[in-house]
């Protein structure tokens, strides 16, 4: 057991080490192509568009509240130290990890008529949401003197899906002020970890006795069995044996006075889980008691660590470093097979109100994910203009993760019917990393040729 959540973690680590949220400043560029992506009721300029493949829509990104160098890491006049009482007074609730990957691998679009306009994307996308309790970081580093007669709920969990996404997007425009679109998608997925069911809770008795109750339930669909061996075959055999289905639809519609809204939700719908060696349950709870204490005294006695064979060159076996925490008394668990299952993807609502002035567009675009029962919002504040007819550029400023400093930038060169683009949601991590905590980055080629009609528009909007 002890293996197979060390691998499973491992691999979501892998898996999501480079990836992650916000992406705002993508779809301010109005001249991208690729904006479309968070409505597909944004208007279209292209006449067609073609991608090249894997290069045209590469995106990384990364978003956390849990660590950051500056809150861990204090400097005395000979040395640094690792201060975890300074990463608990930082923690903000609730701590979260997210991690995303979106790569177009080919797509393609063409107006099918003066008002129509029909593309085609597949994708390979990952997303992943870790949520985590503060009160269980706080209580392993400064022990349980805060909690005392206190009880502490929370919902720690994990959701996880890697998936083949084929779209199909179609929108049409009304007197060049009313567009709307729709964009059926079909799913295949690859991986995933679902968290049915979390409540955790403690009590602090006045006593100091620690009391837990806690309940979790998880379906994974991994390509790895108990014993955290890969299983090739099953895998490959099962790329296209998990269907699903979801949806984006969206609107964009220019008010009197150079306003605007633009509406969008996208990622409704499912995945089926069907290949049943792969497809598993797991469920963990704690005792009927549901106590860690003993005549007074707190059972667990801390872990017993154990390196030998280190001295010889050789690396000890996993699970024989944590060997006295014995869990049998307190917790029971298990991990069985299941003949299939259904997940949701994680819905992300979109709204923006813009504002056109001469050749500028100043815009506030909000965001939401829908994770369980968890809601993520951010926002995101722009100006963007469009320079000539080469160059589009933006600046955006966005509030995530509840941090604020997220400055991004964005350009969009045309070089005939050659389109590069760009866009960095936080300048300001690369530059003092000691506060790194979000980062996301995109560029791309593709062609695109615009309408002859169009071709002296100074911007999408404008």
């Amino acid at each position: 057991m002890k293996k197979y959540i060390l691998g499973s973690l491992t691999i979501v680590m892998l898996l999501t080490s480079f990836h992650g949220k916000a992406q705002q400043t993508l779809a301010v560029l109005n001249e991208n192509i690729y904006s479309l992506n968070y409505n597909p009721g944004k208007p279209s300029l292209y006449k067609w568009h073609a991608s090249l493949p894997g290069f045209s829509n590469f995106s990384t990104s990364f978003s956390e509240n849990v660590v950051t160098y500056k809150k861990l890491i204090t400097s005395t006049d000979t040395s640094k130290i690792i201060d975890p009482s300074r990463l608990v007074k930082g923690l903000k609730r609730p701590s979260r990890i997210i991690y995303d990957m979106n790569e177009e691998l080919l797509g393609f679009g063409l107006k099918i008529d003066k008002n129509s306009y029909f593309s085609f994307s597949s994708r390979l996308r990952s997303e992943t949401y870790l949520f985590l309790p503060n009160e269980i970081m706080s209580l392993m580093i400064t022990g349980n003197a805060d909690y005392i007669g206190e009880t502490v709920e929370s919902n720690p969990g994990i959701f996880h899906s890697t998936y083949l996404e084929f779209g199909f997007a179609y929108q049409y425009t009304i007197k060049k002020k009313y567009t709307v679109g729709i964009r059926p998608k079909l799913l295949f997925g690859i991986t995933n970890i679902q968290t049915t069911q979390s409540s955790l809770s403690f009590l602090t008795t006045d006593e100091w006795n620690l009391q837990l109750n806690s309940t979790m339930e998880m379906n994974t669909y991994m390509p790895f069995n108990n014993e955290f061996q890969f299983q090739q075959d099953p895998f490959i055999n099962g790329l296209f044996q998990n269907p699903g289905f979801s949806f984006d639809i969206g609107t964009n519609i220019e008010l009197p006075y150079d306003l605007g809204v633009a509406v969008s939700i996208n990622d409704l719908g499912y995945i089926f889980w069907q290949n049943e060696k792969l497809t598993n349950h797991f469920s963990l709870s704690t005792s009927d008691t549901g106590q860690w204490t003993s005549d007074g005294n707190i059972v667990f006695n801390g872990f017993e660590v154990s390196f030998a064979g280190i001295e010889n060159g050789q690396m000890p076996d996993i699970s024989n470093v944590f060997d006295s925490l014995t869990t049998n008394d307190f917790i029971e668990y298990a991990y069985i097979k299941s003949n299939s299952y259904r997940s949701s993807l994680y819905p992300k609502l979109y709204a923006e109100v813009f504002y056109k002035l001469s050749n500028y567009r100043f815009s506030i675009l909000s965001r939401t994910d829908f994770v369980g029962k968890h809601v993520i919002p951010s926002v995101t504040f722009a100006a963007n203009g469009y320079f000539g007819e080469i160059v589009e550029l933006a600046l955006t400023c966005s509030i995530y993760n509840r941090t604020f400093s997220n400055l991004g930038f964005g350009f969009h060169f045309h070089f005939g019917p050659v389109q590069w683009y760009c866009a960095v949601d936080n300048l300001i991590s690369p530059i003092f990393p000691k506060t790194f905590n979000n980062f996301s980055f995109q560029s791309g080629l593709f062609f695109g040729i615009r309408p002859k009609e169009d071709k002296n528009i100074k911007s999408s909007y404008l």
